[in-house]
């Protein structure tokens, strides 16, 4: 079994180049492998602090891009590029303003959402799902046809039923692993391809 080691390649490249975290790889290799990102794209980031796939976003989808991250924590360096909403993407107000940044519908949407763990894996896993549906709910009013979607998601009891509920949406749905993921971590990813508007 592979041991988990804190301060690994990942956690050393991410402080050299100066990222909040190895997540920034995570979401690098995923639109790098599937290419999902092209120049000038419009890209909604749901859970976007502490600003980790913004600066991978931002760099892929170039200075004609258009990037809008939304947390309900302020980013406290975003990327130059990026555009930072601290809220509830729930709350009407903020969406509205979040379609306002993007101009139009986004050719991807990526979600990090995670709920804080309480340890008690029938509570976690149903806020897990609950985070899942939102961003999904989101992405069906912000994608144009024929959008992406990056989702975090845990292996668990639901695990099917959740990519039932992309392949509703979307015609490519894959689940991969990546290598920037911490061994032995039950962390996958969705990547939903082809909206159906």
């Amino acid at each position: 079994m592979a041991t988990y080691e804190p301060h690994d390649k990942f956690y050393r490249k991410a402080r050299a180049m100066g990222l909040p975290s190895r997540a920034a790889f995570k979401i690098e290799e995923i639109i790098a492998r599937n290419r999902l990102v092209g120049r000038g794209a419009r890209i909604l980031d749901l859970g976007c602090a502490p600003g980790g796939w913004l600066a991978i976003l931002v760099a892929a989808a170039g200075p004609s891009g258009r990037v809008v991250g939304v947390d309900l924590a302020q980013v406290k360096n975003p990327p130059a590029g990026a555009i930072t909403i601290a809220g509830d993407i729930l709350d009407p107000t903020v969406a509205e303003r979040v379609r306002s940044e993007l101009g139009a519908r986004a050719d991807l949407v990526t979600s990090d959402l995670a709920p804080k763990l309480t340890g008690i894996a029938a509570r976690d896993e149903a806020r897990s799902r609950e985070l899942i549906d939102t961003a999904l709910s989101v992405a069906a009013t912000m994608l144009k046809p024929g959008g992406a979607m990056v989702t975090k998601l845990f292996m668990g009891a639901q695990f099917k039923d959740i990519v039932d509920s992309f392949k509703r949406h979307f015609a490519n749905v894959e689940v991969t692993r990546t290598k920037a993921s911490r061994p032995g971590s039950s962390e996958l990813y969705i990547v939903a391809r082809e909206f159906r508007a």
